[in-house]
């Protein structure tokens, strides 16, 4: 069930729909009825309704979905533009902070319709993708800073098959806010961006996309550009070895699963699985409505000048009760710790200076068997 940590937001290449609904109008939905009362359907926005359907597929009905369609000829570049105020910004601001995942795709084949234009697939994917995620990080580094941080994912759109052109996404060193995802259920120049952010939704923060135990995806097929997965299963490494989330299978397992929730960071990167920049957005978030109360409120000090011990202490101890009493008991994270250092000068800086240490859960990602025979008589 969807929570306010996995309410999303979906920026998708659409068209107006008469007097139902405008192109570049941020809409709110909890279902898929609600979709077609805005007159949205598969007749007239196929691309759109195919994803806000695969969304709810995941999360079902009555969870949370912003939603707003942008023109054809708006490159996913200029949607993620942070001074274009009729791209993702508007819908981020129609939220108001709610938004938690966030996913942008475009429709290559119409944008090419509506303005001529080749799409570069020079490294494998759309072009335009690399350009917007790091248009996205700008975007999101600004939110998080206004306490309104949000993951993105971008669909990597126009796979043209082949993997090893792909940009290596660890290769970059700070965009953990921004993940590319390649493959869809349908064979085209798509990405299943609903999907993926429809199972992210109802699951917590800590919590990987590619989780087995989880469970498969509700799709029957998976495409990587115009192939099956099975038919380039080989190409699946190289592809999520490049920071990307795509599918992929395990023998004796039926289904589908994502291959992990990798951003375009460095593997080596604290935040560079999704679960782990959700986690921290959610303290984040907690420890904002702690220390907001705070705001030019009086603080004791001794006689030399420091702050009050007990103060300090007290202090530290709501933040760590906010979030122990919110994450650790429901292992959202392992622990936390709230150190307020009493030697600082709060009389001359005005400041005060806060380190909130949080120990995350682990993840068995790559799970090692020794296995043989044992002889109880030797």
């Amino acid at each position: 069930m969807q929570t306010d940590d996995g309410v999303a937001g979906m920026v998708l290449t659409g068209t107006s729909v008469g007097s139902t609904y405008s192109i570049e109008t941020p809409i709110l939905i909890k279902s898929l009825e609600d979709l077609t009362e805005y007159g949205i359907t598969m007749a007239n926005n196929a691309f759109a309704y195919r994803q806000v359907a695969d969304f709810y597929t995941e999360a079902g009905a009555g969870a949370s979905l912003y939603l707003m369609l942008t023109r054809a000829e708006m490159s996913s570049v200029d949607i993620v533009e942070p001074h274009n105020t009729d791209g993702v910004r508007k819908l981020l601001d129609y939220a108001r902070g709610r938004i938690k995942l966030l996913g942008v795709m475009t429709n290559d084949t119409a944008y090419s319709l509506a303005t001529t234009l080749t799409i570069d697939t020079t490294n494998t994917i759309n072009a335009d993708e690399y350009a917007a995620a790091q248009k996205m990080d700008v975007l999101a580094r600004e939110y998080f800073e206004g306490q309104q941080p949000f993951r993105a994912v971008l669909g990597g759109t126009s796979y043209n098959g082949h993997a090893a052109t792909l940009v290596n996404l660890t290769g970059e060193t700070t965009n953990n806010r921004t993940a590319i995802l390649v493959g869809d259920t349908t064979s085209g120049d798509c990405a299943c961006i609903g999907l993926l952010l429809g199972r992210l939704s109802v699951i917590p923060v800590m919590r990987k996309v590619s989780r087995v135990r989880t469970g498969a995806l509700s799709n029957r097929a998976a495409y990587i550009g115009s192939a099956t997965l099975e038919s380039v299963h080989n190409d699946i490494p190289e592809i999520a070895g490049k920071g990307y989330i795509t599918f992929i299978t395990y023998p004796n397992v039926s289904g589908y699963f994502f291959s992990g929730d990798d951003t375009c960071s460095a593997f080596t990167d604290d935040y560079h699985f999704l679960a782990r920049g959700r986690v921290i957005d959610k303290v984040h978030t907690l420890a904002y409505s702690i220390f907001v109360q705070e705001v030019d409120d009086e603080v004791p000090v001794n006689a030399d000048g420091t702050l009050d011990a007990g103060f300090c202490k007290w202090l530290s101890q709501q933040i760590e009760n906010q979030v122990n009493n919110t994450m650790t008991v429901n292992r959202e994270i392992s622990s936390v710790s709230c150190l307020i250092d009493p030697a600082q000068n709060i009389l001359s800086t005005n400041q005060l200076n806060v380190i909130l240490r949080i120990v995350p859960v682990g993840y068995a990602t790559n799970v090692e068997i020794n296995l043989g025979f044992d002889n109880p008589a030797l």
